[in-house]
């Protein structure tokens, strides 16, 4: 049964974690991007103003966010489990694979002609900020919404998920994605050599989903890109290009010499 008191006690903590987190991964990122030495991935300017809008964005969607959470907690939808160690880490790593799957089938629908309006406002950013992350349309927000609570909750069917293994997961997700949209690679170089790299991919690879539109639709990794064929194959000269100090231009593609 849905309990109001307890949602609104579950909203106003996660709506401070989520805040926090968000603010303080931002201001990570863009201290980053700030560092003459690190590794400018796309060399163009910022428009005017996409910071601006880009706040916006991310205020609107840390408030969705948590009250669907909320939601999901105070109607006791999901089936958790024991909080064992080994459990939360299984947990952890569950929602990881099962939250890029959906994702990527969630960020294919969005691309499609009838639903691109619904993520165009993400596109703007072509070049990227940390801010840029959680710059999403109420639709978008909704659907992201749906894989938060969906993937624990279908998860539960099998075997229940570990709370904390659950909120570990969060908390990487939303400082994974909004550090990943930084506009610096800090990325490994053995990473792209390593098996790692179909479940922990450089910044990069997305920077250039920004910059190119039609591939690389995955959230942190690039397994489901690989799966489904919609991986660039010049992806790694595109890192290489920007580990050796020169940026990406002309919407993404790498220099004739890369």
């Amino acid at each position: 049964m849905f309990d109001l008191g307890t949602f609104l006690d579950w909203f106003v903590v996660l709506v401070f974690a989520h805040a926090g987190v968000t603010v303080v991964t931002a201001a990570i990122g863009r201290a980053a991007e700030r560092v003459p030495a690190n590794k400018r991935i796309q060399g163009e300017a910022l428009p005017e103003g996409q910071v601006a809008r880009e706040i916006r964005a991310n205020i609107r969607f840390c408030l969705l966010i948590p009250a669907a959470l909320a939601a999901a907690l105070a109607g006791q939808w999901i089936v958790w489990g024991p909080d064992l160690l080994l459990w939360a880490a299984v947990s952890f790593f569950l929602c990881n694979v099962v939250f890029d799957v959906y994702f990527y089938a969630l960020h294919r629908l969005l691309h499609t002609r009838p639903m691109m309006r619904f993520h165009r406002l993400h596109h703007l950013s072509r070049v990227t900020t940390p801010w840029s992350a959680q710059s999403v349309s109420t639709v978008e927000a909704l659907g992201w919404a749906l894989g938060y609570v969906g993937v624990p909750w279908l998860l539960g069917h099998v075997a229940p998920v570990s709370l904390i293994g659950y909120f570990v997961y969060l908390f990487y997700n939303v400082f994974g994605n909004i550090i990943g949209h930084t506009n610096v690679e800090l990325g490994p170089p053995a990473l792209t050599r390593s098996p790692a790299v179909w479940l922990a991919h450089p910044y990069t690879f997305h920077a250039l989903h920004h910059a190119r539109f039609t591939k690389h639709f995955g959230f942190g990794s690039t397994f489901m890109d690989r799966l489904a064929g919609t991986e660039w194959a010049d992806w790694v000269p595109a890192y290489e290009q920007v580990m050796s100090g020169k940026p990406l231009r002309h919407h993404g593609k790498t220099e004739p010499h890369a």
